[in-house]
């Protein structure tokens, strides 16, 4: 028995969701500080903060599980010889059995952990924009691949949901984090205006 893909929601670093999104509030001030001086002297400061935010988002993960597809395919598996006819294993029929998850969000957060930890989170492959959830299994063995694929595709919406609660508050609080920033930066260039005007610039 294999099981398809590395661990979800989980990284060997063991960063998680809340330290990204503390990373990027960290990171606000040298985006606002990017910002050209013309883009300051065009708009007003809730309009560079409704930018920022709106290049800040990160778009939670939504699976499409109605729209998910199976398939089947054979193959041959290694397995112990339980009969000690042979020494190690023995190559037997086998099934690869999988179920292709359509969905959007940012596919990165396939690796991250929401503020919740399990000892046994899901396996998956993220391939461009689907998951593949998948075991091979001997043959006679079927209805295991079945009932675990249903028990992986089960665990998903309870991380699923999690994430996304922080990702709404967070996303919701880019303009006003991004605020302070910019409002020193717009200060810094009426300083620097001023400078320039009494050294007759």
């Amino acid at each position: 028995m294999a099981v398809l893909g590395d661990l979800l929601f989980y990284r060997g670093d063991r960063v998680g969701l809340g330290d990204v999104l503390r990373h990027q509030l960290e990171q606000l001030r040298n985006k606002v500080d990017a910002l050209s001086d013309q883009l300051f002297a065009e708009k007003s400061d809730e309009e560079i903060a409704a930018l920022i935010a709106g290049e800040q988002t990160i778009a939670p993960l939504v699976a499409d599980f109605a729209g998910a597809t199976a398939a089947v395919r054979e193959t041959q598996v290694e397995v112990l010889d339980r009969f000690g006819l042979r020494h190690g294993s023995v190559r037997v029929a086998g099934l690869e059995a999988t179920k292709t998850i359509p969905f959007t969000g940012d596919p990165n957060l396939w690796r991250l952990h929401p503020n919740y930890w399990s000892s046994n989170p899901p396996r998956g492959d993220v391939r461009g924009d689907k998951l593949v959830i998948g075991i091979t299994v001997p043959a006679d063995q079927a209805d295991e691949a079945a009932q675990y694929i249903d028990r992986t595709i089960a665990q998903l919406p309870e991380y699923i949901t999690k994430q996304r609660a922080l990702l709404d508050d967070h996303n919701a609080s880019l303009a006003s984090q991004a605020m302070p920033s910019i409002k020193a930066r717009r200060q810094r260039l009426g300083t620097a205006s001023d400078l320039l005007k009494k050294l007759g610039g």
